[in-house]
């Protein structure tokens, strides 16, 4: 890596004392913002396992080996420091990474990928691309699959990661000037908001919702849709617990299986494909306990019912919104994707198809993303164009 060829300072001090973090973190303690970003690796686990974390304020950059590091507390408090911006680029794995081992997420948040859709710079742009973009920059990328938990690190890992941040702090400096100038500083808030809001299943467990990611669920009758929506939570649990990847727990079409076949004893299971022997012996017993307990449950409970496939009518009707997206986002210079994703659109007219099934007696429930900034923009005329007809 020819380090002289990137104009900019890429200095940087590591820590791997507690005296040294304590230090650090009074420093911190005075600024208005930190850059953040960490190294990890996730091969065989649920959770990442936290390598290195890097941090830069508006002058030296610091890198914390949290293999050494003992006393985590003045880091955390800083982490929840209401009047500290956390800014990231991409932020999702970095929250996930500090819960796993902080059991904490970082707040309030800046996602520089987050805040460059909003500006139009591109959608879901790579923090490489972003510097390319900002300052006409090409970052290295050779050290992004290396191992990050051995020890020591090489001078190359080292410097590479001294770099992930080194533009982070000046980025969030001009995209809030500019951000500000249109007005949208808080469209920023409220997306950022709402990423931190996804992990709070991993405070609370609960995992109960988890069943709508299999789409074929429709197909379920009332009993089965109950025994997937248990078999999802448990594996949730039991991945968390074990700390493996869901897929090692059990994989997506075994489960489904186990809830359309209803599976009653270690006989049944033998016959689902991807149901292993070992699987048996050690989950076995605990799968057919939790199917078990659909016979056990009140009679006429059931889950919320997972939508159909689109009638043509719908896809219609939401080819109509998409174009009515599409419409006002180059009125606004802004990525379509960013103002209303697909996902939103399908989530709105299931619920308004499921408000008119109902009679009109239910309150409409709203995708969460139209209930902040894009709800005054689009939520009246995307009614319009998605509900069903009388």
């Amino acid at each position: 890596m020819d380090l002289a060829k990137i104009p900019v300072a890429v200095n940087f001090t590591l820590i791997d004392s507690d005296a040294g973090l304590a230090e650090c973190c009074l420093r911190w303690q005075k600024g208005e913002a930190l850059a953040l970003d960490t190294e990890f690796m996730r091969v065989s686990t649920f959770y990442p396992k936290v390598g290195l974390i890097q941090i830069a304020d508006d002058k030296l950059i610091t890198l914390i080996d949290p293999l050494q590091i003992k006393n985590w507390q003045p880091f955390s408090e800083l982490m929840l420091a209401p009047g500290l911006v956390k800014i990231f680029h991409s932020c999702s794995e970095d929250l996930l990474v500090f819960f796993s081992f902080l059991k904490l997420l970082p707040f309030p948040v800046f996602d520089t990928q987050i805040a460059g859709s909003i500006l139009n710079e591109g959608i879901s742009l790579s923090y490489q691309n972003l510097v390319k973009k900002e300052f006409d920059i090409e970052l290295p990328k050779a050290e992004t699959r290396s191992d990050w938990l051995q020890r020591p690190l090489t001078a190359e890992q080292l410097d590479y990661a001294a770099l992930d941040v080194a533009f982070l702090y000046r980025t969030w400096q001009s995209q809030t000037r500019a951000l500000q100038a249109l007005g949208r500083e808080h469209w920023v808030k409220e997306d950022c908001a709402r990423i931190l809001q996804q992990y709070e299943c991993e405070f609370t467990e609960d995992f109960t919702d988890y069943y709508h990611n299999f789409k074929a669920g429709w197909q379920l009758g009332p009993e089965q849709l109950l025994a997937l929506k248990l078999l999802a939570e448990w594996r949730e649990q039991r991945a968390r617990k074990r700390d493996k990847p869901r897929s090692w727990i059990i994989k997506d079409n075994a489960l489904f299986a186990m809830a359309a076949e209803m599976v009653s004893n270690k006989s049944q299971l033998a016959t689902i494909e991807d149901v292993s022997d070992n699987f048996i012996r050690y989950e076995g017993e605990m799968v057919l306990d939790v199917i078990r307990q659909v016979g056990a449950s009140p009679d006429g409970e059931s889950p919320d019912p997972i939508p159909r496939p689109l009638t043509s009518t719908q896809k219609t009707r939401l080819k109509n919104a998409q174009e009515l997206i599409e419409k006002k986002a180059v009125a606004m210079n802004i990525p379509h994707e960013m103002l209303g994703r697909k996902r939103t659109l399908l989530a709105l007219l299931y619920a308004l198809q499921h408000q008119r099934d109902e009679g009109g007696q239910t309150e409409l429930k709203l995708p969460d993303e139209l209930r902040g900034w894009r709800g005054p923009l689009l939520l009246q005329e995307l009614t319009e164009v998605l509900k069903p007809n009388e």
